[in-house]
C-alpha cells in the first residue's frame, strides 16, 4: 500500500495552555501540525510554504471575530479555513461560512479525529469551491468576450440578462435592455414569427427553437439575426429562456443578392431562347413578305392610277409594311437586326427627337430634359436610338392617362468592382439614359415580364407588346444593358447603361 502523505495545517492559537492541549490530542502520522499566535505570524509562515488547511481562532490579540477570519482568508485566499473557538454563536457561525470559512468547531467538543476530519473535509470543499469558481470565470468569460449574445428572457418575453457583447452586435448596453420587452428590438413584420417561436420554446423545454428575424440596432438601422433559444425556466442556476443571437446581415443580403442573380440568369436565359424563336420566325415570316411585296408591286404595274382595283392592291401592300414593321420589331428583339454603328452622344440624339417627343407626350404630360454636358460619347445606330427613346417615351405617357411629368436624365458613371451597381454589369465608364414618369408604375407581379414580346397589360388593340422588347434587343446589341425601377403607385423609371466608345486609334 502507498501511504498517503499527512495533511499539513497551521494552527492560528494565542493560548500556550490550549495550544499544547491540541498538539497531544493530533499527535498522529497523518497530520502534522504548526502552530503560530499571529494573523501576522501566519502571512510570514504561509509566504515560505503552502499549507493544506489553516485552523484558526477568532479572537486573537490583534484582532477578533470575523475580521480575524477576513485577514486570515486575505492570506490564505486558496487553503482551507476551519473556524475553532470557544464562542458557542449560530449566528457567528453561519456569517464565518459566508465568509470564507469551511467549518466551525467549538474548542470544548473537538479531539484530534473530530479536528483531522474536519480539516480533510474542509480541504475537499475548498478544492470544489476553487474549480467551481475557475469554471464559473471561464464560462462567464466565454459568454462576456464571446461574438454572439447570449440573453436570458422570463416568460413574458422581457430582457432579464444581456453579455456585453450585445453592444457590439446591436449597439445597445447590456443595461439599456434590461427589463424591456423583446417585441420592442424586431421589426413589426417580424413580430407575430418570433412570438410563434418563443411559444413553442415555452410549451417545449426540451427542443432547441430557431428562428430568423430583423432586429433593431441603436444606430436606427435594420438588420438581420438569427438565434437559437432554448426552455430553461426550470432550472433553479437559470429560470429563464436561453437566447443565442446573432448579426447575420452580411450572409443575408449576400444569399438575396444571389437570389436576384439567379433569377435574372434565368430571365436573361429565357429572354434569349424567346428571342431565338422570334428572330427565327421574323426572318421566315419576311420571305413570305417578300413574295407578297413582290406580286402586289406587279400588279400595281398592270393598273392604272383610275382602277377602283389599284386601291385593293394598295391596301394589300399597306398591310404588309404594317406586317414587315413588326417583323423589324422582333428582328431588334432577337438582336438580329443589321445595324449601322458610329460614335454618337446621346445628347444628340434626344436633340434631334425633342419636337418629336413634345408631341408625342401631349398638352398634360411635361416633358423635362438634364441632360450632361460632359456626357461619354456611345457606339451606336443613331435610328435604333431614336427607336428606343421613342418606345420609351411612348410607354412613359401611357402610364400616365391623367397626365404627370416624364424626366429624360443622361449622365456618365463609372462603374468598380467594389462599387453598388445593377446586376449583370461590368466594370467601365457608361453612358447612361433614364426615362423617368409618374405615372401608376408596373405591378410586381408582371414586372419580369415586361421585355417579353407580345407581353402587355394595355387592353386588346392599344398594344402590339413589342415597344420595350425592341428597346430590350437595341441595347443589347449595342453591348448595353437596360433596368426597370419601379414601385407600384409611384411612377417608372427605365434606364438604359450603354459602355462609352473608345476613341479610334490613328493609324500611319
Amino acid at each position: 500500500m502507498i501511504a498517503m502523505a499527512a495533511l499539513r495545517v497551521l494552527f492560528v492559537e494565542d493560548d500556550d495552555a490550549y495550544a499544547r492541549l491540541i498538539a497531544r490530542e493530533v499527535q498522529r502520522p497523518d497530520l502534522r501540525l504548526e502552530r503560530v499566535a499571529t494573523v501576522k505570524a501566519a502571512r510570514e509562515r504561509l509566504q515560505q510554504e503552502a499549507v493544506d488547511a489553516v485552523l484558526l481562532d477568532l479572537n486573537l490579540p490583534e484582532t477578533s471575530g470575523l475580521a480575524t477570519l477576513e485577514a486570515m482568508h486575505a492570506v490564505a485566499t486558496n487553503t482551507a479555513i476551519v473556524v475553532l473557538t470557544s464562542t458557542a454563536d449560530e449566528q457567528m457561525a453561519v456569517l464565518a461560512m459566508q465568509h470564507g470559512a469551511q467549518d466551525y468547531l467549538l474548542k470544548h467538543e473537538v479531539d484530534g479525529s473530530t479536528i483531522l476530519r474536519a480539516v480533510r473535509h474542509a480541504r475537499e470543499r475548498a478544492a470544489y469551491q476553487r474549480a467551481l469558481r475557475h469554471s464559473e470565470a471561464r464560462f462567464r468569460a466565454l459568454v462576456e468576450h464571446g461574438y454572439d449574445v447570449i440573453t436570458l428572457l422570463d416568460a413574458a418575453g422581457h430582457v432579464l440578462f444581456d453579455s456585453r457583447s450585445v453592444l457590439q452586435v446591436m449597439g445597445f448596453a447590456p443595461e439599456e435592455r434590461h427589463g424591456r420587452l423583446m417585441d420592442q428590438f424586431l421589426h413589426p413584420d417580424d413580430v407575430a414569427t418570433v412570438r410563434e417561436q418563443f411559444a413553442r420554446c415555452l410549451a417545449h423545454p426540451d427542443e432547441v427553437v430557431r428562428a430568423e428575424y430583423r432586429f433593431l440596432h441603436k444606430d436606427g438601422s435594420w438588420r438581420w439575426g438569427e438565434a437559437v433559444g432554448v426552455n430553461r425556466l426550470s432550472d433553479p442556476a437559470v429560470q429563464a429562456i436561453v437566447v443565442n443571437h446573432r448579426d447575420v446581415t452580411q450572409r443575408k443580403l449576400a444569399e438575396l443578392a444571389l437570389g436576384r442573380s439567379e433569377e435574372q440568369l434565368r430571365q436573361a436565359q429565357k429572354l434569349e431562347a424567346v428571342g431565338r424563336l422570334a428572330g427565327g420566325i421574323a426572318h421566315d415570316f419576311n420571305n413570305v413578305l417578300t413574295a407578297i411585296f413582290g406580286y402586289a408591286d406587279l400588279l400595281l404595274d398592270q393598273f392604272t392610277e383610275g382602277d377602283p382595283r389599284r386601291r385593293d392592291v394598295e391596301e394589300i401592300r399597306h398591310s404588309a409594311e404594317r406586317a414587315a414593321s413588326l417583323t423589324r420589331q422582333l428582328l431588334a428583339f432577337s438582336r438580329k437586326q443589321v445595324m449601322q454603328p458610329r460614335i454618337v452622344s446621346l445628347n444628340d440624339v434626344i436633340r434631334s427627337v425633342e419636337r418629336l417627343l413634345k408631341r408625342l407626350m401631349g398638352e398634360d404630360i411635361q416633358l423635362v430634359l438634364e441632360l450632361d454636358a460632359d456626357l461619354v460619347p456611345v457606339l451606336a445606330d443613331p435610328g435604333q436610338l431614336e427607336q428606343v427613346l421613342m418606345n420609351l417615351a411612348a410607354n412613359a405617357r401611357d402610364a400616365m392617362p391623367e397626365g404627370g411629368r416624364v424626366l429624360i436624365r443622361t449622365s456618365t458613371r463609372h462603374v468598380v468592382a467594389a462599387s453598388p451597381a445593377p446586376p449583370d454589369l461590368q466594370p467601365g465608364t457608361y453612358a447612361v439614359l433614364t426615362v423617368t414618369d409618374t405615372g401608376v408604375g408596373v405591378p410586381s407581379s408582371v414586372r419580369d415580364r415586361v421585355f417579353e414580346p407580345f407581353f402587355t397589360t394595355k387592353e386588346v388593340g392599344k398594344g402590339t407588346g413589342l415597344g420595350l422588347s425592341t428597346v430590350y434587343g437595341i441595347v443589347t446589341q449595342s453591348g448595353g444593358k437596360v433596368y426597370l425601377e419601379t414601385d407600384e403607385g409611384q411612377g417608372t423609371t427605365f434606364a438604359v447603361y450603354l459602355p462609352r466608345a473608345l476613341a479610334p486609334t490613328s493609324s500611319l
